[in-house]
């Protein structure tokens, strides 16, 4: 009877560990906290940027708007009263500011536009935008935040 040759065993590899430790889990979280901490601040001041912009722009749509009733009018004030194109801003989707106008009874040649903040806006420190009859853009008085000014809420 023949004899069989020996039994050769293969040696395997020792066996890797898979999928990761708790430091390794740990450090990557902090890592996400970290980088969340840096970047979600200037992605909501970013949004607020935006927000304004698009006020900014509504107001001077609307003083636009007031100069050509007042061609038409002789005043700011009229029958029918003047009613503004864009009352809100953003035009649509979640009202950040409510735009309105007053016109001084003792001046019906001169007219303040205002956007007051609403909704996400309605903390914001820059406060409510008024722009008047003559170009000038200000803040209204008593809403924004201290060192806060039209020079840099106005950009």
């Amino acid at each position: 009877m023949p004899t069989r040759p020996p039994r050769v065993f293969a040696r395997r590899a020792p066996a890797v560990p898979r999928g990761f430790t708790l430091m390794e889990l740990l450090v990557a979280t902090a890592a996400v906290a970290i980088l969340a901490a840096i970047a979600l601040p200037a992605f909501f001041e970013q949004l607020a940027r935006a927000r304004r912009a698009e006020a900014q722009a509504a107001l001077l749509e609307d003083a636009g708007f007031m100069q050509h009733y007042y061609a038409s009018h002789d005043a700011f004030t009229g029958t029918p009263p003047p009613q503004l194109p864009l009352a809100q801003a953003p035009r649509q989707g979640r009202v950040a500011y409510r735009i309105s106008v007053s016109v001084p009874a003792d001046d019906p040649a001169a007219f303040v536009l205002t956007a007051t903040r609403a909704g996400p806006m309605s903390a914001d420190p820059c406060g409510d935008f008024t722009l008047d009859h003559l170009g000038r853009r200000e803040l209204a008085a008593g809403t924004f935040a201290p060192g806060r000014d039209a020079a840099r809420c106005w950009r």
